[in-house]
């Protein structure tokens, strides 16, 4: 008998974010092309109802990435560095199309995730998913990483010690590291860094890739890297 194709993804979770009320959905990607991270499983946090492209455009973005200083501004510029019209857009359209599992089963999830890292957020802020879907997720994989902007809020302080501190400067980093959290800063492209070290990812020369590496676990180590993508160029440190 033919074997039946792996699936390329999980709906991981359909909820109400706490940061305005409106839905929002989870997605587990089994695969990536993307060089940086390398082939990780990849979780993208959409609003439910309108694509990644339409919520910037609305404000509705707001939904699943909070008060990030990276959304698109009232000036109109945007420094996040990932591209919605691309990888989120097509996620989304696949969602809508029923492209993916819903409502996957431990074993399911625990075969999928055997030997592979998840990155949490390859859009989206996943401190507003479940920390009982992270966990079990985290619980059959060799690895993850994850950020979060949302560090401040009440909500988000289950995420402590599993992501990073998303810091867009000197007082962020000072302000994360003293409730005891691991920090990821963005620094301006040729500025001065101020935490930690540099990404391996990042470095001239280096193979690293987030899967090889993985020190943004929440618990390993404090990460800096340069404002990078199409972004970078509107970015600057609070």
């Amino acid at each position: 008998m033919k074997k039946s194709p792996a699936p390329k993804g999980f709906i991981l979770q359909r909820g109400v974010s706490p940061l305005d009320g409106s839905p929002f959905v989870v997605v587990l990607t089994t695969h990536s092309a993307n060089r940086k991270t390398g082939d990780m499983c990849q979780v993208w946090i959409l609003r439910e109802d309108q694509d990644p492209v339409a919520a910037i455009k609305t404000g509705a973005d707001f939904t699943v990435c909070g008060d990030c200083p990276h959304r698109k501004q009232a000036d109109g510029s945007r420094s996040c560095y990932v591209n919605v019209g691309q990888a989120p857009l097509s996620v989304w359209k696949t969602y809508k199309r029923g492209g993916y599992v819903d409502a996957p089963t431990t074993e399911q999830l625990a075969r999928t995730l055997k030997g592979r890292r998840i990155r949490w957020g390859a859009y989206g802020d996943p401190s507003i998913i479940s920390p009982d879907v992270v966990a079990l997720c985290n619980e059959h994989a060799d690895g993850w990483t994850g950020y979060t902007h949302q560090w401040r809020q009440p909500f988000a302080q289950w995420c402590r010690g599993t992501f990073q501190a998303s810091c867009d400067g000197f007082a962020d980093y000072l302000a994360a590291s003293d409730a005891g959290w691991r920090t990821f800063a963005v620094v301006p492209k040729n500025g001065e860094a101020f935490s930690g070290k540099q990404c391996p990812a990042t470095v001239d020369g280096s193979e690293a890739t987030c899967r090889t590496c993985s020190l943004c676990d929440g618990a390993k180590a404090d990460i800096w890297v340069e404002a990078h993508g199409a972004g970078a160029k509107h970015f600057a440190t609070a």
